[in-house]
């Protein structure tokens, strides 16, 4: 009775029982819980870095100097003067003989060519001219073909905005305004993105924003000038650049002018009718016409399109190559409403060196070709009439006057504006040059050689 009520409290009063658990079970929870929250912090860790990186990408670029190894960029032509002789110069010349030196045994006999002849003829073939009727939907896809080639070349195109002050002229009051007008991607030299633009359109400018997409623009910095040609090249730096942006951004192709044919179909794109982002169709209707800037000569040519004063651009080929840069300032006064266009061979070089921010040497003057029979009258074979000295120039400063006529540079003859721009091209800044000139007085001519001191450039 007692072992029974024992056993009995027992198991009234035993309100404490203890249970196992595997040992597997709980190891593999746990190691489930630790795998399951490492991922999550790696994920957090990667999205967190993988923004940062995003927003201090530039920055580091910048400090580390990842786009600063610039590239020197180059533009290769090949002027009339150095071109070749023609498409026929392999062909043989009229009594060659370079079949006569071949054995007798290599001819055929008569007897055997008149067979060969026979068994060879075969009567001509007829053929059928079909007349095909061209409708709508033809010449709509001829303007399709057009539009894909301009697409091609808009890569190359960017919207450039510069900020400048201005004075209000009725109550005085200062205030900020700005110009929208196109840029022209030329080159990509490893660290910026150089863009050529019109000079009078960002020049004074206090501030010049380059616009990629219609939500970012960027901040950009004047490279080089010319102010004879009124061309700019402006610099935007590649740190600033997203790389997803860049890679739509196409450098543009330069062509030749020197070929050029009237009536030759063209694109005009830029700012052709003075609106942004517009394009023009027409064909070209002047060539072989020039002027004379400082030191050089330049080719024009006129198109068709409709011009004003607010014109600018460029005009390319249906190849989507540039051809031309439309010009105001460079216009004859006498039409000012006709489409001019400067000729892209003769200044690749000034564009090269406006990218590469290179000095260029300065003589001072302007020039200008002698025909067979002014050189007669003069008594000369060669030389170039000196139009105008400039103020301040290495050229006045060496004595040369208007009406001069420059003979030759450094014992090498001067035959055009062209040949006489290369000589000083190919000078340092500072360097010093013989120049042989013709002076024509009332009474008498004589020749003098005079010493001129090169110098920089203006920027």
């Amino acid at each position: 009775m007692s072992n029974d009520n024992k056993n009995k409290d027992e198991k009234e009063y035993s309100f404490i029982q203890e249970q196992i658990a595997s040992k597997k079970k709980f190891k593999f929870r746990r190691m489930f819980y630790s795998v399951t929250w490492t991922i999550v912090l790696a994920c957090i860790f990667g999205i967190v870095a993988g923004v940062s990186f995003c927003i201090s990408q530039p920055a580091i670029n910048k400090i580390l100097g990842k786009y600063q190894d610039k590239k020197t960029v180059e533009f290769p032509t090949t002027t009339p003067e150095s071109s070749s002789t023609g498409p026929d110069q392999n062909k043989p010349h009229m009594g060659s003989t370079e079949n006569t030196n071949k054995p007798e045994t290599d001819k055929p006999n008569n007897s055997e060519s008149e067979k060969e002849t026979k068994e060879e003829t075969k009567p001509d073939t007829v053929v059928i001219e079909k007349y095909i009727q061209a409708d709508v939907q033809d010449l709509n896809n001829i303007y399709m073909d057009l539009r894909n080639v301009a697409s091609e070349v808009d890569k190359s195109i960017l919207n450039v905005t510069s900020i400048k002050n201005g004075v209000d002229v009725l109550f005085n009051n200062e205030f900020e305004a700005s110009e929208v007008s196109s840029g022209l991607v030329v080159a990509n030299n490893g660290a910026d993105l150089l863009i050529l633009v019109s000079y009078d359109r960002i020049q004074d400018a206090k501030n010049i924003r380059v616009n990629l997409t219609e939500s970012l623009d960027v901040k950009a910095k004047l490279q080089d000038y010319d102010s004879d040609l009124n061309l700019a090249v402006i610099a935007v730096s590649l740190a600033d650049i997203p790389d997803t942006v860049l890679s739509n951004i196409k450098v543009v192709k330069l062509g030749e002018s020197y070929p050029l044919i009237i009536g030759t179909p063209i694109i005009a794109l830029g700012s052709p009718n003075g609106y942004v982002d517009s394009m023009e169709y027409g064909i070209i209707t002047s060539k072989d016409t020039s002027t004379y800037i400082t030191d050089n000569k330049i080719d024009l040519f006129t198109t068709d399109i409709l011009d004003n004063e607010n014109s600018d651009g460029i005009i390319v080929n249906l190849r989507g190559e540039v051809i031309g840069i439309i010009t105001q300032k460079l216009k004859d006064e006498y039409n000012k409403n006709v489409n001019t266009v400067i000729g892209i061979s003769r200044i690749k070089e000034i564009i090269a060196s406006l990218v590469n921010n290179q000095e260029r040497s300065y003589f001072g003057i302007k020039g200008a070709d002698m025909t067979e029979t002014a050189l007669k009258q003069a008594g000369i074979n060669n030389g170039i009439y000196i139009t105008e000295v400039e103020a301040n120039s290495p050229a006045l400063e060496a004595g040369l006057q208007s009406g001069d006529i420059i003979l030759s540079v450094n014992g090498t003859e001067i035959l055009s504006v062209n040949n006489f721009n290369s000589l000083i091209k190919a000078g340092e800044p500072k360097s010093t040059l013989k120049v042989t000139i013709r002076r024509n007085t009332k009474n008498t001519s004589k020749d003098m050689d005079l010493e001129v001191v090169l110098g920089k450039k203006d920027r």
